[in-house]
């Protein structure tokens, strides 16, 4: 990133923040994106866009900036593979400003001070990194309400995957949450409970950093990396989201699903107020499926987070149908993205766009309030 030095209108960059309490923000989600950071690569690059009057901390976002990644990679598989061969030439320099680095929480991923004018604080930070020299393309995620500030301008907009929870407000037990189920979902629940049973699988709950577990962590990262091969979603920041020294020394809780002694899937959260928040998951596929290992960690974090008192269970990107089922929650979200040269945005709003694997439909009659298709 620029040195601090680089300014517009008291914007700079800062490796972390140390002030999130002066922020509309919830600390845990802040320490883990400040986590993240100190794993940076020459490719992926996290820091701080941070606005300051007078010294004084006003607003901030996280950004990844992506170094010369192919644009390929972000297609659907058929257009991927297809395309894969321009891969070396199609290459561009993206600031990425979401929550991935935030535990996927469902919201703005814009820190702002609650006294401050939102939107216009905002547009500060966005008008400074659409600045920046060496950038194709400036990537903004945000709910739908959010995201008004940037229709109509510089910026294209469209849907992408919504983000999944599982609400347990009122749910004080894990029987009562089984209570608000459909009668097919707990006939489901059933037979995936006796699979899991039947190979004689246990769940463990293990409190992180997982360094301390060097067998266990090995485990793990081998079902990371089993869950990234197999997923159809090209992940531009997964060196640094499951580096494996990263996720080592993260602080979170591992749910951790066995068959005797072999670790076959696992997910692990960290906990922010009231809600329990998934930040990694991975499967070993040769024995998960019969298992119905996914399946049943779902349910342990359920168990686990009415045990921590939390009033719901946040689980990413809507990127598979067992989320799908297991959520009673989908939250849409719009990118909002700015191409500097103007040849390379009629090519991404007339083709681009669409073919992305993660694209869910554009916005009807260019409102940001519009739902994505299957939401």
């Amino acid at each position: 990133m620029p040195p601090a030095s680089h300014e517009t209108a008291g914007v700079h960059w800062e490796t972390t923040l140390a002030e999130a309490e002066t922020l509309d923000a919830q600390p845990e989600l802040v320490a883990n994106f400040n986590h993240f950071q100190r794993y940076s690569t020459s490719a992926t690059e996290l820091s701080w866009a941070v606005l300051r009057r007078s010294g004084q901390l006003v607003a901030a976002a996280p950004v990844v900036r992506l170094r010369r990644r192919s644009v390929t990679d972000l297609l659907q598989t058929a257009w991927r593979r297809r395309l894969g061969w321009l891969a070396p030439v199609l290459r561009k320099t993206t600031l990425l400003v979401d929550t991935a680095f935030l535990a996927f929480d469902p919201a703005s991923p814009f820190l702002v001070a609650p006294e401050e004018d939102r939107l216009a604080a905002k547009q500060t930070i966005a008008d400074f990194l659409c600045r920046q020299k060496k950038v194709d393309t400036v990537w903004i995620a945000e709910p739908p309400a959010e995201a008004t500030w940037a229709a109509g301008g510089k910026f294209d907009q469209f849907h992408t995957l919504p983000m999944v929870a599982i609400d347990l407000a009122g749910s004080d037990s894990f029987d009562a949450y089984l209570a608000t189920l459909s009668k097919k979902r707990r006939r489901n629940y059933r037979h995936e409970s006796e699979a899991f049973a039947a190979v004689g699988a246990t769940i463990e709950v293990v409190e992180g950093p997982l360094a301390a577990r060097p067998e266990l962590l090995a485990a793990l990262v081998d079902c990371l990396r089993a869950s990234e091969a197999r997923s159809d979603l090209s992940v531009p920041f997964n060196d640094v989201l499951i580096s494996p020294q990263a996720f080592a020394a993260q602080p979170q809780t591992a749910l951790v699903a066995r068959v005797g002694d072999r670790a076959v899937g696992f997910m692990s959260f960290l906990q922010a107020g009231d809600r329990w928040m998934q930040v990694h998951g991975g499967l070993d596929y040769s024995l998960s499926l019969e298992a119905y290992a996914y399946h049943n960690l779902i349910y342990a974090a359920v168990r686990e987070a009415i045990a921590r008192g939390c009033r719901a269970v946040t689980m990413g990107p809507l990127n598979n149908e067992t989320k799908r089922r297991a959520g009673t929650d989908l939250s849409p979200i719009v990118a909002s993205v700015w191409n500097r040269f103007p040849v390379d945005r009629i090519v991404a709003r007339g083709w681009l766009f669409p073919r992305l694997a993660i694209y869910q439909g554009p916005l009807s009659d260019g409102s940001t309030a519009a739902a994505p298709r299957g939401v």
